[in-house]
């Protein structure tokens, strides 16, 4: 399975979203990342970024940088997390972030998608 189970998810007009989900232990994400002490790679987070986004506000347009990421606290096996999404339409920005607990930054990051 590479896609976390989706709880619930809430959008607001056609540029933010909240999606809760559950991060199964037999993702294959956390296969192998680290084999003691699995955590979600930063790759799988901005994939289901770009996932999301895609299914929820229509096709997005072709990533062309990743700016300001910063992975404050690893997501782990069995975590629930909320993906916090915001569609910057004009600038063509897409600012996401991911909440742990409901409450604690996990992760986040704008990317810039061409014009």
């Amino acid at each position: 399975m590479m896609l976390p189970t989706v709880i619930s998810q809430q959008i607001t007009g056609d540029h933010l979203a909240n999606i809760d989900l559950l991060l199964p232990a037999d993702l294959l994400w956390f296969s192998g990342h680290f084999p003691t002490c699995p955590i979600l790679p930063g790759v799988a987070q901005i994939n289901w970024v770009m996932h999301y986004a895609n299914q929820l506000f229509g096709p997005m347009p072709v990533v062309k940088s990743i700016d300001v990421v910063k992975f404050q606290r690893p997501l782990m096996p069995d975590d629930k997390v909320t993906l916090v999404l915001n569609w910057d339409r004009t600038n063509h920005k897409l600012i996401f972030k991911y909440l742990a607990h409901g409450e604690i930054t996990a992760s986040s990051g704008k990317i810039a998608l061409c014009q």
